[in-house]
């Protein structure tokens, strides 16, 4: 597959030897003369790649007796989001990119199933609606997934929710934080937003069925002092939570999750569980920036179930943006 602009700009020589030490060293300690043996290099090569991973960020102790070992280390890497997978995706990390979604529509045109690019800062992450998302480096999770789930195009709607249920799953897991949805694809703790959701996709016009889909998700993790337009609504995790939580495993975590989408879709409790997590239902929302109504339920196809003045209404993801009174 030929390389983008976007992948360009951060390639270098070296990366493949640096990601291939680092996938080892995920799995323990290592010698530099095991390193070389196993990769066909020298022993020298091995040492200038583990101090080009320290400049990186990586914190890598060095010993006599055991040689490298890899402690905690708070950047984004694929050799780290590997480690923590369970479900086979090809997972590509990019230090900076402009929307993740744009590069994952690429892929999926190409062909692409089961792909996911992660980068570490995006310059012009998106919502819906075409919001600008705040993703400032080292701060967040801001991936983008490719799937191909045997879905009708009217079943597409579900895909946002079930994307939500995904991550706030992987949150929960980390944290044992009770994560919420305000409909329909935000993350709450505390009363404010952790996470957005944005889902793309091409549609056979013959079929009227899916062909592929693209999942953006964008977490706030660590302590971030958000923009003035945003601040009195978003937060992170580890404000809400105090949980330092790994960003590479986090990031494996909402992939396992995604992997099950088409089933989980499918599944009966599915909704239920949307349901469950809703902090919507109950409450009075304004619409479109229109009008107030009541959120009386969310039915099976994840539609808002509204009434105002004795007069029910309901709407789907793409028609509605609310904002809680």
């Amino acid at each position: 597959m030929p390389v983008d602009n976007h992948i360009a700009l951060w390639y270098n020589p070296g990366m493949e030897l640096k990601e291939e030490i680092l996938t080892r060293l995920y799995g323990g300690e290592a010698s530099g003369e095991k390193l070389a043996a196993e990769l066909g290099v020298t022993r020298a090569a091995v040492w200038k790649a583990v101090n080009a991973l320290k400049r990186d960020g990586f914190d890598i102790a060095a010993s006599t007796n055991k040689g490298y070992r890899l402690r905690p280390s708070d950047v984004m890497c694929a050799a780290g989001v590997r480690h923590f997978l369970t479900e086979g995706w090809e997972v590509e990390v990019l230090r900076s990119a402009p929307s993740t979604n744009d590069i994952a529509k690429a892929r999926a045109a190409a062909g692409a199933d089961r792909y996911a690019v992660i980068a570490d800062a995006q310059t012009a992450g998106r919502g819906r609606l075409r919001r600008a998302f705040f993703s400032p480096g080292g701060a967040g999770v801001y991936l983008s997934a490719v799937v191909r789930p045997a879905l009708r195009a009217d079943e597409c709607g579900r895909i946002t929710a079930y994307a939500a249920l995904a991550a706030a799953r992987a949150v929960e897991a980390l944290t044992g934080a009770d994560v919420k949805i305000k409909w329909v694809n935000d993350l709450y703790l505390g009363g404010r937003k952790i996470c957005g959701i944005l889902t793309e996709g091409g549609v056979s016009m013959e079929g009227g069925t899916l062909e592929y889909a693209v999942v953006g998700i964008g977490i706030n993790v660590r302590r971030t002092v958000f923009p003035t337009a945003v601040a009195d609504v978003a937060t992170s995790i580890e404000a809400e939570t105090g949980v330092a939580a790994d960003r590479c495993e986090l990031a494996a975590r909402v992939l396992d999750e995604l992997a099950g989408l088409e089933e989980g879709i499918k599944s009966p409790g599915f909704a239920e569980e949307y349901r469950r997590r809703s902090c919507v239902i109950g409450r009075t929302v304004t619409v479109n920036g229109e009008f107030d109504a009541l959120v009386t339920g969310i039915d099976d196809d994840c539609a808002l179930l509204l009434e105002r003045g004795g007069e029910r209404m309901k709407y789907s993801a793409g028609e509605v943006s609310l904002k809680l009174s």
